[in-house]
């Protein structure tokens, strides 16, 4: 069947690698005791805590290596989180098949020589020497990242910042879905691995190799949401940060980020508090627009089955035509990180407009009501459903109208396990306009060509939108990857 789809948008960065599972591994080498706890967090300098050996000899112990941010050419906004990606799984996994002490991107030192060092990533041969010697780190894992055309070209290599020697490289190109998968990365930390003397066991390479696809989408969506962060995207950011946390709750960081969405600010001087006010004002006006927009791209999902296709004919006058009808056919699902992304904004600004000295700017904003669930602005979704032949061209549409009111469990909507919005809503068959039986071919195939909202007021407006299409093997593929909040 055509399968017009928006998909791509919820499955970008699905399959992954191994996530940071380095903090519940021991320096001999070997895999965690049952109950051992592990963490989605970078720490300050790992080694490994395990029992099953994954590396021969002592694993490079007394070995420090730093692992700065590599550097990223000719990214654009749907690449650029790609360098922070790179980073922790690296990180992770060195620390976790190998006995040396991984500096990540959260050690204090490390932040400050990349910031003294350079402002826009770009390291030179002495920048790094020198980043040896402000952290202490006798070795770098210095890495590029070029992106030609949607291929990119990876390489790293591991530099002894006392001789400048090149202890070990890599280089190899890759698809974007071989490095959202985690395969770039692993095959790298391999190679490196090798090159620092460090001889994995064939189950420690089988099991640096083998991929864990929900926590490396996890560390791919926290990656997302800094990029987004540091973009000033605080909606998205903060879209990215409640998937991963739903995703894999031991993720420390992307529950902090959530928690800190607002921030604090404490101050007597009247210069300094009148422009955090005028701050916060541009902050929430941005907020705001920024939450409407997401909200209505993102909030429904449109799930379809085309499987069954019944045929009616029908005597129009002296001539024949046809009528389809589409079974089980269409469902509008709420995402439930649209959900948890609203509701945290909203009860952030409930805590800040209720504060004695916010109430002077609050009311030049937008209220809730302007940024409210789309259900509680639009009537209904609108699914256009095309009819093609069997040399793809369109011959027919027809449009369904979904009633959003249908789609919640409660007002204001609770937040479920999102298998539930599913299951609680129906499919609505498309039943298609009649058909001349002379542009009808041996075979008819739907295709969505795209939905939106529809206002049923005094003046019917209709308000197109680029939400998820997904079939429902895609569906059932991308709930799978949810982890605990599926």
């Amino acid at each position: 069947m055509k399968q017009k789809t928006t998909i791509s948008a919820f499955l970008t960065g699905i399959l992954g690698a191994a996530f940071l599972l380095s903090s519940c591994l021991t320096s001999s080498g070997k895999l965690p005791d049952a109950g051992s706890n592990s963490t989605a967090n970078a720490s300050q300098g790992r080694t490994q805590r395990t029992n099953a050996p994954l590396f021969t000899g002592d694993g490079g112990k007394g070995i420090v290596i730093a692992v700065p941010t590599p550097v990223m050419r000719n990214s654009t906004t749907a690449d650029n989180w790609m360098p922070q990606l790179f980073q922790d799984l690296i990180t992770g996994d060195i620390a976790r098949y190998s006995a040396m002490t991984v500096l990540d991107r959260v050690n204090e030192k490390l932040v400050m020589a990349e910031q003294e060092l350079s402002a826009s990533g770009n390291y030179s041969e002495d920048d790094y020497i020198r980043m040896g010697a402000l952290t202490n780190a006798r070795f770098i894992v210095a890495g590029n990242i070029i992106n030609t055309s949607g291929r990119y070209s990876v390489s790293f290599r591991i530099n002894n910042t006392e001789t400048n020697e090149i202890k070990a490289s890599f280089n190899k190109p890759y698809s974007i879905d071989n490095i959202e998968n985690g395969t770039a990365a692993k095959e790298a930390v391999l190679e490196l691995l090798a090159g620092m003397g460090v001889e994995l066991t064939e189950a420690g390479e089988q099991s640096l190799l083998a991929i864990q696809p929900i926590e490396a989408r996890a560390t791919a969506q926290l990656a997302r949401g800094a990029m987004a962060e540091s973009n000033n995207n605080l909606v998205e950011a903060l879209a990215f940060y409640t998937e991963a946390a739903g995703i894999l709750p031991t993720m420390k960081e992307a529950s902090d980020r959530i928690q800190n969405f607002n921030g604090t600010f404490q101050t007597t001087n009247i210069r300094e508090r009148t422009e955090y006010a005028q701050q916060q004002m541009e902050r929430w006006r941005k907020i705001f627009i920024d939450l409407r927009k997401y909200l209505d791209n993102n909030l429904p999902i449109i799930i379809y089955d085309f499987s069954v296709i019944q045929d009616k004919i029908a005597t129009v006058g002296n001539s024949m035509s046809v009528r389809f009808t589409i079974s089980p056919g269409i469902k509008v699902v709420p995402n439930r990180t649209a959900i948890l992304v609203h509701k945290t904004v909203m009860d952030n600004w409930e805590h800040v407009k209720n504060r004695e000295e916010n109430k002077f700017w609050v009311n030049s904003l937008r209220t809730e009501s302007q940024v409210s669930l789309p259900h509680e602005r639009y009537d209904a979704y609108y699914i256009t459903i095309g009819l093609y032949d069997d040399y793809g061209d369109l011959i027919k549409t027809s449009t369904i109208n979904y009633m959003s009111r249908h789609l919640y469990n409660s007002k204001p909507p609770q937040v479920v396990a999102q298998h539930k919005y599913y299951d609680e809503n129906k499919f609505k068959e498309v039943e298609t306009m009649l058909i001349p039986v002379e542009k009808i071919t041996d075979t008819i195939t739907p295709g969505i060509i795209e939905a939106g909202f529809i206002s049923l007021g005094n003046t019917r407006l209709n308000m197109k939108l680029n939400p998820p299409i997904m079939t429902v093997a895609e569906w059932q593929e991308w709930l799978a990857l949810q982890g605990n909040s599926r």
